[in-house]
């Protein structure tokens, strides 16, 4: 490898002696010539050798090749306006300022897209005279696709563009538009984001040419639905024989037509396999690593990954394709896969996401309430969030329906759901895969999920650092570092700071001894008690958990 790190990136000859990515002066102007190619030729070189040399006979043809490709730019902008300057019509000016559109999702734009389009052979003079009729908005469109024409010159010295003086250029399409010497015409179109999302495509082409993924929008309740048109299927395996017959020939122009904001594409890579050697791969890591070490096949892995692999099958039970993790809705294993693609992180927590759309969600949950309920000491983010908890909670209203069986009103479709338990034996319908527990609302399930096999502890503690899964936790927790006791007794006046714990003690004012000894029936009125009963005089070691009520 070090023989390697000494080779030229360019040439291959051994007197490679310059950093491609450092700063060099010539002529009183400064080099960069990893820059200089990407100028120039729309060339990345690789990032996997630690060294990127370049010789001086590369230096000098590259140095040449840039100058001659920003005087042929600079001939064809003189040569428009001398085109121009030709006809004798009177212009018609455009007095619009053009600026860059810049409505905070131009820089998401999904790669799939045809960003990189040829550029269109240079504009011819129009004999036939006519005005601007079209509205304003196709003509600054106009104006743009000739701007396009020169977002090459970004890295140009600013003071080679003011150089060339421009009084008059003219757009083809049956009409005149002339652009002023004092517009002001932003050329930073050409940025990073722009470069990502090439490479971004042409990491996806590549996959999708060398190997047999499937590529889906997302799954609805009728099942998968295909990546290139609207078909939907309940099994994977029809949805891939649909894909590999239907749309073979369109296989690399895979579009997709949700939210183009976030860079995310899904694929199916189930029973993976190489299409140049039919060799088995585990992911899709293993596969990229396959195809460049023994396809010299080129990723780019300077960029976000966001393609994202999925082992789809037929069933109630998700498998994650990158760990042994097993979820029963495909939403939960998307929100899983933000601990695999941390593309986004939040600034409050460090929690990582796959896309933005998922981080932009996360963080409402750290927005503080300013809505106070008028009848209790409880905030709430909404003034909506506030009625309701007002009307439900303390004004008695109510939409939940009655008992089926015993026609008992509740206020919570947790209480009527408990009551069904408990009273009915009816049996908690939503379990957990994982673990096997029984829940009596779905929401009580994803709770019991993320809280302790998904392990979410968004909630920290400022003074001690220490995580929680709720705020409700946290504000518990805070309570040993404030020491406040603000729930006093109104028998002997101690206080204690949990409302439980005084709950607890007022069983003692009022005899209520619920804990009974099944052994020689005496009853206590603490549970710890009753466990120190029975170890002491019965021999028996219970915890306290396994203690019950009577």
């Amino acid at each position: 490898m070090m023989e390697v790190n000494k080779l030229c990136r360019c040439c291959l000859s051994e007197s490679g002696n310059k950093d491609m990515s450092a700063t060099y002066p010539w002529l009183g102007e400064k080099e960069i010539y990893s820059d200089m190619l990407l100028e120039c030729f729309n060339i990345v070189m690789s990032t996997k050798l630690e060294n990127s040399l370049i010789c001086d006979l590369c230096v000098k043809t590259l140095r040449e090749s840039l100058c001659f490709k920003r005087k042929v730019l600079q001939s064809e902008m003189e040569l428009l306006k001398r085109i121009t300057d030709a006809e004798n019509e009177k212009p018609v000016y455009v007095k619009e300022e053009i600026e860059a559109e810049t409505d905070g999702n131009d820089s998401d734009n999904y790669f799939l897209n045809d960003t990189i389009k040829e550029e269109s052979p240079p504009p011819q003079p129009v004999t036939k005279k006519k005005s601007i009729s079209k509205n304003a908005t196709k003509t600054n469109r106009n104006v743009k696709n000739l701007v396009n024409k020169f977002t090459s010159m970004e890295s140009c010295n600013r003071s080679e563009i003011k150089s060339i003086k421009q009084k008059d250029l003219k757009l083809v399409k049956n009409r005149k538009i002339t652009i002023k010497n004092d517009l002001k015409i932003n050329l930073s179109w050409t940025t990073r984001t722009a470069h990502d999302k090439r490479k971004h495509r042409e990491n996806l082409l590549t996959i999708l040419k060398y190997s047999n993924v499937i590529p889906f929008k997302n799954k609805s309740l009728l099942g998968f639905i295909c990546g290139y048109c609207d078909a939907t299927f309940p099994d994977p395996l029809d949805l891939r024989v649909h894909t590999e017959n239907d749309h073979e020939k369109e296989r690399l122009d895979f579009k997709s037509s949700f939210d183009m904001t976030e860079y995310n594409v899904k694929l199916d890579v189930t029973d993976l396999s190489c299409s140049l050697c039919s060799e088995k791969m585990e992911n899709l890591n293993k596969l990229k690593d396959h195809l460049v070490k023994v396809h010299d096949k080129i990723f780019y892995d300077d960029i976000k990954d966001h393609i994202m692999q999925f082992k789809l099958k037929k069933g109630d039970v998700f498998d994650c394709a990158m760990c042994p993790s097993t979820y029963e809705t495909f939403k939960m294993l998307k929100q899983h896969m933000n601990k695999h693609y941390s593309n986004y992180s939040c600034t409050k927590c460090d929690t990582s996401f796959a896309t933005k759309r998922s981080l932009n969600a996360h963080q409402t949950t750290h927005q503080e309430g300013s809505f106070k309920c008028d009848l209790c000491d409880k905030v709430f983010s909404s003034r909506t969030k506030k009625q309701y908890h007002e009307k439900t909670k303390h004004l008695g209203a109510r939409s939940i329906s009655n008992c089926p069986f015993c026609d008992v009103p509740f206020r919570s479709y947790y209480q009527r759901n408990q009551h069904l338990v408990k009273v009915h034996n009816s049996e908690a319908q939503y379990k957990c895969n994982v673990c096997n527990k029984g829940y009596i609302l779905k929401s009580l399930l994803m709770c019991h999920i993320k809280k302790n096999h998904l392990m979410e502890r968004n909630c920290q503690c400022t003074e001690c650092g220490y995580r929680f899964f709720s705020k409700k936790a946290l504000n518990a927790h805070m309570i040993k570092h404030t020491g406040e006791r603000k729930y006093a007794c109104e028998v002997c006046h101690k206080s204690y700071a949990r409302k439980y714990t005084l709950r607890e003690h007022m069983r003692i004012h009022n005899n209520d001894r619920r804990f009974k000894c099944e052994v020689c029936s005496t009853a206590f009125v603490q549970k710890c008690s009753l466990k120190s009963h029975l170890l002491s005089h019965h021999g028996i070691s219970m915890a306290a958990s396994d203690i019950p009520t009577s």
